[in-house]
């Protein structure tokens, strides 16, 4: 099966841009790890998929390419930073991508795009050759029509590689085998946020109604939430000091003139800080996760909108507003990237359409380690509320 490959990671003899003008002649002499696991599976490798400069944007456009457009609506973003590859399989251009999250960047745009898309837990995809800026955070992951699709891929994908530090062992048995079956008396938390911002009315009518299918599948659902404050610095605190210095090792001085504007505007963030200022992100990160395992010691499942509003224009990081008032920070209407912190699997499944046609899609987040249940919840919702065969007007 042909699948494409997002352009942060390596494809050996093809060019990879990481979607930055610094890097765009740029042709690595090694593939990715998870490339070469594609290669040896007999998957032809048929596209590289577009991305932000360096994966920092939740749109996806940049002074390579320029931008990737959601193909049910060609004036709104697809999110980022894995809006190509989303856009790709909406479009059905082909039927499996690969991405990464270190943030969101695969669920947000498989929102935004009415496709599936997981992020597996982190360490279980093999995440080399390795990008000091996110590498903490960063799960590498499919995103595909269906469910099966995205286990199939998986099963590829997954299994330890010493080149990774953070790779994990290899799982018994297979995560498209674990499609099968029910998931009747699974205790299941959901709430309209993880603790912090607003929600749009039809994104949390359409999330209600999903959860109200989880109901009708047999599982214990309460409404429940972990109440995270919005994590928002801590994830600055982390990523934009190591993207900094990443940049500083790699790149000539001045480089900062070819950044993608957006990206330039975080750098004097990472300047200014001192050493406790990060060392209080990384500890503010601890926090998050103590927090979700006391939560999830009750709940096999925590469901939550995947972001706040439906798709938003092209040229946006993300929505100015939710439900008509502004937003007090650029990642409030988030909901992704407190599950970075913890490493914990989760996913977006579609859920349905705005009155005027536009994809929303609801975060299912599993127990550290728990893929398999991540995605048979993911495959019973399929099964009573299909979703794949619904296209945009192309």
């Amino acid at each position: 099966m042909p699948v494409s490959i997002k352009d942060l990671i390596e494809t050996k003899g093809v060019r990879t841009t990481f979607g930055s003008v610094l890097r765009q002649d740029f042709v690595p002499e090694q593939d990715a790890v998870l490339v070469e696991r594609l290669r040896a599976a007999g998957c032809p490798i048929f596209a590289k998929t577009n991305t932000p400069d360096h994966g920092v944007k939740f749109t996806t456009d940049n002074l390579v390419f320029g931008a990737t457009s959601n193909p049910w609506d060609l004036s709104r973003s697809p999110g980022g930073s894995s809006g190509g590859a989303a856009a790709q399989v909406a479009a059905g251009m082909g039927p499996l991508a690969v991405g990464n999250d270190g943030g969101g960047s695969i669920r947000v745009p498989a929102s935004m795009c009415g496709v599936y898309g997981l992020k597996p837990q982190f360490g279980r995809v093999p995440s080399w050759p390795r990008h000091n800026g996110w590498y903490p955070l960063m799960a590498e992951g499919p995103i595909t029509r269906t469910v099966r699709d995205a286990a199939t891929l998986l099963d590829i994908l997954a299994g330890p590689n010493e080149r990774d530090c953070f790779s994990l062992p290899a799982e018994a048995g297979s995560y498209l085998e674990a499609c099968d079956g029910e998931i009747k008396g699974m205790r299941v938390a959901w709430s309209p946020t993880p603790g912090y911002g607003r929600v749009d009315p039809e994104v949390l009518e359409r999330c209600q109604a999903a959860v109200r299918t989880f109901e009708e599948l047999g599982c214990i659902v309460e409404e429940a939430s972990p109440q995270i404050p919005n994590p928002e610095q801590i994830l600055l605190g982390m990523v934009v000091p190591r993207l900094l210095v990443q940049f500083e090792q790699e790149f000539p001085a001045g480089f900062t003139e070819q950044l993608d504007p957006v990206v330039a505007s975080f750098l004097p963030l990472g300047e200014q800080m001192t050493a406790r200022d990060a060392f209080a992100a990384m500890y503010g990160s601890y926090a998050v996760h103590d927090l979700l395992v006391a939560f999830f010691q009750q709940y096999e499942l925590f469901l939550t909108p995947t972001l706040a509003t439906p798709p938003y224009a092209l040229g946006l990081f993300g929505p100015a507003e939710v439900a008509g008032e502004p937003v007090s920070s650029p990642l409030e209407p988030f909901f992704t990237y407190p599950f970075n912190f913890s490493g914990q699997p989760a996913a977006s499944i579609p859920v349905g359409f705005t009155d005027n046609g536009l994809p929303i899609g609801l975060q299912i987040v599993g127990r550290r380690f728990a893929e398999k249940t991540v995605l048979r919840a993911s495959a019973c919702f399929e099964a009573a509320r299909p979703w794949a065969d619904r296209w945009p007007a192309l």
